[in-house]
């Protein structure tokens, strides 16, 4: 069965402000970068394992990368093997930042 996609309130909010920051300037662009976030968070549902671990983020982080952006997402239950019940998407940031100094 495949897993359910969530979204934190957080990731939602970093997704529009990450779209209307480069839609200031290159709308094309923006849509692109929202396309490509929508389409790899439901890659997540058939292959939430599909992200590599960052522990040293938080605990429980996975991570796609949309240079320069990353999907920090984490997996119910927390596990490498097993059915996964749900992914929820936690931050969508500037890869670049100290990501763990977000959390």
């Amino acid at each position: 069965m495949p897993a359910k996609l969530l979204w934190t309130p957080k990731a939602r909010a970093d997704i529009k402000k990450i779209y209307i920051e480069i839609s200031r300037e290159r709308p094309l662009s923006a849509e692109r970068y929202f396309a490509n976030f929508r389409r790899k968070a439901e890659m997540l549902i058939a292959h939430p394992r599909l992200g590599e671990r960052h522990p040293e983020v938080f605990r429980t982080a996975r991570m796609l990368v949309e240079a320069p952006y990353v999907i920090l997402y984490e997996t119910r239950p927390d596990s490498d093997d097993g059915p996964v019940h749900a992914v929820e998407i936690v931050r969508v940031v500037d890869g670049r930042r100290d990501l763990s100094a977000l959390f």
